[in-house]
């Protein structure tokens, strides 16, 4: 039993090990998010084995016999130490993750400051986007690529949240409040963003796309922007 539970689980490990779970990464932060899936992912193959393995081989072992259909089987009172090892090896693994994940937060955080704020203002049903230190206003949130940024976000009336699955992010938007998450794009493209917090009848029309271009290509596309009439 325990040889077939190592053998499964190195080929279950293998086989995970380099999966890309999330869908599309198009960050730095979503490559951090989707490195701690894999591990979760990684981790959870042999402890789901080791239930599965034991189960199945009890019920091919111990299954009731012709000759004594209805007989009870011998009373079983524990094993205290494959008890305390389990204990003990699930303790480590927890805090194991645990740390890992805090690490991941700490480097998600960063400490590089943002070379780019953009406001994010959420209304019954749409979303509208600020540079500060210039006259943009937007319709769609456009970044560059490569670079930093800084999206503080808000609401203009009830709860929303402003959420880029290939960015791995997601922040609520509260009446009263500034929130905001950085995020780091990593390839150009178009994405999608949405609110993730139902807002009233109108909640599936909050939907906008992200554009990210090349620093000069962003760059230039502010410059074009501070130029067109506010018709926000």
């Amino acid at each position: 039993m325990a040889a077939i539970w190592a053998v499964l689980s190195a080929i279950g490990i293998a086989l995970v090990a380099g999966m890309q779970i999330m869908p599309v990464i198009a960050s730095a932060e979503a490559e951090i998010e989707n490195r701690a899936f894999v591990l979760m992912t990684v981790a959870s193959v042999p402890v789901l084995l080791l239930v599965v393995v034991p189960m199945v081989y009890a019920a091919v072992r111990f299954r009731a016999r012709p000759d004594d259909p209805d007989g009870d089987g011998p009373p079983i009172h524990g094993h205290r130490s494959f008890e305390r090892a389990w204990v003990g090896l699930s303790l480590v693994a927890v805090a194991g993750l645990a740390a890992y994940g805090s690490f991941g937060i700490l480097e998600i955080r960063g400490s590089e400051p943002p070379v780019l704020e953009v406001k994010a203002i959420a209304s019954q049903w749409k979303w509208q986007f600020e540079y500060p230190g210039t006259n943009v206003k937007a319709k769609e949130l456009t970044l560059p690529m490569g670079q930093r940024v800084r999206i503080v976000i808000t609401a203009k009336d009830v709860i929303h949240s402003f959420s880029v699955p290939a960015f791995g992010v997601k922040q609520d938007a509260v009446p009263g409040r500034e929130t905001y998450f950085n995020v780091t794009p990593t390839f150009t493209g178009d994405y999608g963003a949405q609110c993730a917090e139902l807002c009233g009848t109108g909640h599936t029309l909050m939907i906008v796309t992200v554009h990210v271009l090349e620093p000069a290509d962003f760059a230039a596309w502010l410059a074009s922007e501070q130029q067109m009439p506010d018709d926000s």
